[in-house]
């Protein structure tokens, strides 16, 4: 749900329930562990009413002036000027039977490496919403079993900040002390914080080269979609495959994700079944979306794929070369065959011509004659 409350310094604060698909994102039971070499494992499960309890988690988090207003969602959202301020507040419910100790902190969010939003590590660098949130009280909060404590917070927009718009969360995080050994872990929910600045919206998408390899018996693409205008959006991307009989298409993915304005998400998608013989041209296209907005389509540059069946084609040549050379040595040797035939017959002519003439063949070795002699008186 969208909160809001009262305004100071002529700022109008207004209640958005613009991104309605955005608010049932919730970012909850993200589990760090804090023993040395430990990392943080992603939490984000969608809800379209997320309860005040997070899935699994022993306490909840709602906006203040949750179930008060018309709005719907379980997040905050606000549409303030540049160097204008706003108070509202969260209630944390502690539904254990035992008293609980919370944090609570401003930060900033970032579009995660596999598609979706993440909020900021505590202790990153804030360069937003992250840093124009401030506690009214201390960070940390101590909740009594079965009960509700409210932490009110301010967000200050800076002078000069330009139009466009701006995402955050206020983070609640519970940290469970380590048993019989085991590593401390900390379970968090992180409700987003919209802010729109009024003025010109900028919708701008730029793609990255469209890269290819090969994978899996057909070609991969990957392109990367950055937003460089000051407006939140969703897009969704295409590959367009010319040649052949028809052209094809195919998606890219994941679809349907945020971008927020200056980050960036890539996707990928996979050509199966190429012709072994042939040429494809390849161009990737991104339409982004506004929730409730402008659209904008932009095409990247084109790859052309030419297929030929070299392994077929090196096969083939071997093999005719090697039955060329099989020809060439196999007539070699039948010209020796037929030559030496040739001569073997010639000189057996020669031989009867000798005995029908009455002539004993020349002995060609008298030492063999000699000794057929004697053997022979």
């Amino acid at each position: 749900m969208n909160s809001c409350l009262r305004a100071q310094g002529g700022a109008t604060a207004t209640c958005r329930a613009r991104f309605p698909a955005l608010w049932s994102i919730l970012l909850t039971g993200l589990v760090l562990a804090l023993a040395p070499g430990a990392q943080a494992a992603p939490a984000s499960v969608p809800s379209p009413t997320p309860p005040e309890s997070a899935a699994g988690a022993p306490f909840g988090v709602r906006a203040g002036l949750y179930g008060l207003t018309t709005l719907t969602g379980g997040h905050f959202g606000y549409a303030l000027k540049a160097g204008a301020r706003i108070e509202d507040s969260a209630v944390i419910s502690n539904e254990s039977d035992e008293a609980r100790t919370f944090h609570v902190y401003g930060a900033d969010v970032a579009n995660a490496a596999g598609g979706g939003l993440a909020p900021a590590q505590e202790g990153q660098s804030m360069g937003a919403v992250g840093a124009w949130l401030k506690l009214d009280s201390e960070a940390t909060v101590t909740v009594r079993p079965k009960s509700r404590a409210t932490v009110r917070f301010s967000l200050a927009v800076p002078a000069g900040t330009p139009p466009g718009s701006y995402l955050g969360s206020l983070v609640t995080a519970l940290r469970t002390p380590a048993v019989s050994g085991r590593v401390n872990t900390e379970t968090r929910i992180a409700r987003l914080v919209e802010l729109t600045v009024p003025g010109t919206a900028d919708l701008q998408v730029s793609l990255t080269e469209l890269e290819h390899r090969p994978a899996g018996g057909g070609e991969e693409f990957t392109v990367t979609v950055r937003n460089t205008g000051n407006v939140l959006y969703t897009f969704a991307g295409t590959l367009h495959i010319t040649g052949g009989s028809s052209p094809r298409t195919v998606p890219l993915t994941p679809t349907g994700i945020y971008v927020i304005p200056g980050g960036s998400a890539t996707i990928t998608g996979r050509l199966a079944d190429l012709p072994a013989l042939g040429r494809r041209t390849v161009t990737a296209s991104v339409t982004a979306t506004v929730p409730g907005g402008a659209a904008k389509t932009v095409d990247s540059n084109t790859v052309r794929l030419s297929s030929f069946p070299w392994l077929i084609a090196a096969l083939t040549v071997g093999g005719l070369l090697a039955l060329g050379l099989l020809l060439v040595i196999t007539r070699k040797r039948r010209r020796a065959w037929l030559r030496r035939h040739a001569e073997e017959r010639t000189a057996l002519r020669a031989l009867r011509r000798e005995l029908r003439a009455g002539n004993p063949p020349a002995d060609d070795d008298p030492h063999e004659s000699r000794a057929g002699g004697a053997e022979h008186p």
